[in-house]
């Protein structure tokens, strides 16, 4: 009886666990309200402008306040409470004479976003000669930035760790980018251009080398190397422009395969990951002889190729000790282009947005007509798995579906089975944006789909077969550009079932439509010129909740709450100084601007725009106060000279010192 009577407890447990999934699930898709965005592109001509080609380079914050959902780990994500590195916008306009002008920005994102690119190509159209479809957002997947800006309710509600698109934290992110692309726009100057490439192994893996082995069915699987198993190239456009009677090194856009996942889930901070330091490296050697030189780094195709980090040491100082090497190879890639700098330049560009959900004219290519996710999703990838989720038949890695293959997603284990089919289609990403940008003999190709390795390979392949013999062209993949449509893998790499595989939403034969279609439209571009095949005027509707706060109030009264203590730390963190500040509460205080600095008698300024000072949220005060804690992790050990924290503070208020004992 007492067995019989466990049995049924068990089965109570599991039923209501099931129900309290489903009810957790459906939860947002049956409360929450809608918010709809419109959006209208008028045409724009081509401005006259002087007979050469210029540039211009601008950055802006985009540190969003504390209390932000963070994407890219999913329910394993955690509120934001403060930054350690600051999240930025990187902007880089182009212009020659008679040619369409591009503007290209690099963000410090988890993924780009439809609504966010189109919102921004809005914001811009009064200020700048810039068309609609010549605006390009590229990310680098920081899994440490805000979610709730994307373009699908599922990623929306799937993608963090709390769901709902938020517009206040949609539109601060809108105005910042824009913000950015109209100051590089004002602030372009004749320049010189050269693009290059240069290898680098070492500081990625293949996170799924089973699956990429199947792409070859010769190779000893037991023998694959996940250290070459990987895209050692690096893409880097170098810009130089005029300051008087010469030219200066100005800024570098890169590209790089590598997750941005050297910062482990459950961290709270924001964080730009490995990319803070890849752009820092070429930044800081440049800045003696331009301050204001800009270096915006970018993923290539990164979906199974993870920072190499150390066995348990995956952190802040391994994310640092990787991106400080790929920064150095940006440094060496960016001087060997001088011999090669142009005042030559020609852009184009094709852009094409095409709804999944329709018929395309153009073919499917046994695209599947709906998205499915698939169960591994839910296991995550290796190197994040969760116990047990993440070792469950079915979810884990590696299970493909054995009966009932014929149907169009074929092996994928499905998520909840046929209840997924309950989510509409068109709750899924269904409208992805496809670009063929050229700037000289560069063709870049940004997809809103995360590619592997052996994807990109056959992209290139395909592209470059579109291409004009005569010329060193160098075609790139930049993954996540533009939108998030999860993963695109190979056939081969599908049929395994691993997380890539089963977060391939439309199929097996999504990787067969990229390449049609990427292929495809470069063909357009090289026989009739710039394409702008984006609706005029379109409209998203999207699942709704706030988590921006109303208003940002300004400086209040701040002051440090004890005396600076020295921290030894970990060996992912490395030792510290920290102590408290009391300042406004949490979902008032703005940190897309200069707060922290510490200062020494030696004439060194460390300011918060470093990886060295960090911010964290304690509590809030029944006073409506904030207590944050300050860390400042010295590059050398052992600061030389007297040194003391600052924070800024109002008019009112001089800046606060804490010198250190």
């Amino acid at each position: 009886m007492r067995t019989l009577r466990t049995r049924y407890l068990l089965l109570l447990l599991l039923f209501v666990g099931i129900f309290g999934g489903l009810l957790h699930t459906a939860w947002p898709f049956l409360f929450y309200p809608r918010q709809n965005l419109s959006f209208s592109f008028p045409v724009q001509p081509i401005a006259a402008d002087a007979s050469t080609a210029k540039a211009g380079i601008a950055e802006r914050d985009i540190t969003p306040p504390a209390g932000i959902p963070k994407f890219g780990y999913s329910a394993w994500a955690k509120d934001a409470d403060g930054f350690r590195t600051r999240l930025k916008a990187r902007a880089f306009y182009l212009k020659s004479p008679g040619q369409i002008p591009l503007a290209i920005v690099q963000l410090d994102l988890g993924s780009g976003s439809l609504v966010l690119r189109h919102r921004v190509a809005e914001l811009i159209a009064d200020d700048t000669d810039v068309p609609a479809h010549a605006v390009t957002l590229l990310v680098t997947h920081t899994h440490s930035g805000p979610g709730q800006y994307l373009g699908s309710d599922f990623y929306n509600v799937f993608g963090s760790n709390r769901p709902g698109f938020d517009p206040a934290l949609f539109e601060f992110l809108s105005q910042r980018i824009a913000d950015a692309v109209i100051n590089a726009y004002e602030s372009r100057r004749e320049a010189r251009f050269a693009v290059g490439q240069s290898d680098l192994f070492g500081v990625t893996r293949n996170r799924s080398i089973e699956a990429w082995t199947n792409n070859f069915p010769e190779r000893d699987p037991t023998n694959a190397d996940p250290m070459q198993a990987v895209n050692p190239t690096m893409t880097l456009l170098r810009i130089d422009q005029r300051q008087g009677d010469h030219f200066v090194p100005s800024g570098a856009l890169s590209l790089y395969s590598i997750h941005g996942t050297a910062i482990p889930p459950f961290t709270r901070p924001y964080h730009a990951d490995v990319w803070h330091w890849i752009s820092d490296e070429l930044e800081s050697e440049m800045a003696g002889n331009n301050p204001q030189f800009i270096h915006g780094a970018a993923q290539a195709t990164h979906a199974d190729n993870n920072p190499a980090w150390k066995e348990n040491l995956r952190g802040d100082l391994e994310a640092e000790r990787i991106g400080r090497a790929l920064g150095k190879h940006a440094l060496r890639l960016f001087d060997s282009l001088e011999s090669q700098l142009t005042d030559n330049l020609t852009t184009a560009i094709a852009s094409r947005q095409l709804d999944l959900l329709d018929d395309i004219d153009t073919g499917r290519f046994g695209l599947c007509e709906r998205a499915i996710a698939g169960a591994s999703v839910a296991g995550a990838a290796n190197g994040d798995e969760v116990f047990p989720v993440s070792y469950l038949p079915f979810m884990k890695e590696g299970w493909p579906r054995r009966v009932f293959t014929d149907n169009c997603q074929g092996v994928k284990q499905w998520m909840l089975s046929k209840l997924q089919l309950l989510l509409p289609a068109e709750r899924f990403p269904h409208q992805a944006l496809f670009q063929i940008v050229r700037i000289n003999n560069l063709i870049l190709v940004p997809l809103p789909w995360e590619i592997t390795l052996e994807s990109g390979n056959r992209l290139r392949q395909a592209v470059a077969s579109t291409l004009p013999e005569g010329t060193d062209w160098k075609v790139e993949i930049s993954s996540l550009a533009n939108g998030y449509f999860g993963y695109a893998v190979t056939p081969e790499e599908y049929a395994l079932q691993y997380y890539e595989g089963g977060h391939t939403l439309y199929g097996p034969h999504t990787l067969d439509f990229l390449i049609q279609q990427s292929e495809g439209l470069s063909r357009e571009l090289q026989q009739q010129g710039d394409i702008n095949d984006i609706p005029a005027q379109q409209t998203f509707s999207l699942l709704s909740r706030e988590y921006f706060p109303d208003s940002l109030a300004g400086p209040g009264t701040r002051r440090w709450l004890n005396e600076p203590r020295r921290h030894d730390g970990d060996a992912t963190t490395g030792p510290y100084w920290s102590l408290l500040l009391e300042a406004e509460p949490a979902n008032q205080l703005t940190l897309d601007r200069p707060l922290l600095a510490v200062h020494c008698d030696n004439g060194v300024m460390i300011s918060d725009d470093s990886a060295e000072l960090q911010l964290r949220h304690q509590q809030d005060t029944d006073k409506r106060r904030g207590h944050y804690e300050v860390r400042w992790y010295p590059a050398t050990p052992s600061p030389s000279g007297s040194c003391r924290f600052s924070v800024s503070a109002n008019q009112q208020q001089p800046v606060l010192s804490a010198p250190l004992p």
